[in-house]
């Protein structure tokens, strides 16, 4: 840790989401959280209107039997859920999603399954932790889930796949990561996102060519935070 400012001493909000799948272009949200930095957070269950699979409630702890009792309409909980973020996009306040590819673009996709209008990510500003690892440890060679991160960082992650941990944990994996390297403290947060632009292809580009090294037919996505196009 450093005693430099930046970034990490201003407000930031976390965003997590837990869905059905792991392909975020046919996921269906069940449960979502924002962490404020007052220590308020805001949460979703929601009735995806399709059965969990038993491989996502392993994950999640999510069930079709809480959703059906308990969970939202997914109209209704998507569309607070995205006038929420709406207003973050329009102060100018930053997200931090790890991973956020994920759910970003699933976010995206619901609220368009739903008839709910569209959120403007291309004036949004987005921290991810995930990226920002890779980016200042480029030979790391061990776990880059989320609970594998926050051990190394120091960081406490108390209830894992649970949406409001999730987010709280990205927040604050992110801030411990720009304690330690000030060049990303200083960055404007609108330049950091653009520059997560830029490193997010450019780390794709050597995963994807290891993957075809080894021979495996996986395509990875170049696109961030929102993908556009379907993995081939």
């Amino acid at each position: 840790m450093r005693a430099h400012r930046g970034w990490h001493d201003m407000p930031v909000v976390g965003f997590d989401l837990e869905g059905t799948v792991d392909e975020p272009r046919e996921t269906r949200i069940v449960s979502a959280a924002l962490t404020y930095a007052d220590g308020t957070v805001s949460q979703w269950l929601v009735d995806p209107g399709v059965p969990i699979p038993p491989d996502a409630t392993a994950i999640h702890g999510i069930t079709n039997e809480m959703v059906r009792s308990a969970g939202r309409s997914p109209r209704e909980a998507l569309a607070e859920l995205g006038t929420a973020i709406a207003k973050l996009i329009a102060d100018g306040t930053p997200l931090v999603a790890f991973c956020a590819h994920y759910d970003v673009t699933a976010l995206h996709t619901e609220l368009a399954r739903h008839g709910l209008p569209p959120l403007d990510w291309d004036r949004a500003v987005i921290i991810d932790p995930s990226v920002l690892h890779k980016q200042v440890e480029p030979r790391w060679y061990g776990g880059r889930q989320l609970g594998d991160l926050c051990r190394y960082y120091e960081v406490d992650l108390t209830n894992a796949h649970e949406a409001a941990s999730d987010a709280r944990a990205a927040v604050d994996l992110a801030v411990s990561i720009a304690a330690r390297h000030e060049r990303i403290a200083r960055m404007r947060p609108d330049d950091l996102h653009q520059a997560q632009v830029t490193w997010y292809a450019e780390q794709g580009r050597d995963l994807q060519a290891y993957f075809d090294r080894q021979g495996r037919d996986e395509a990875v996505s170049l696109e961030w935070p929102l993908e556009t196009r379907r993995r081939r």
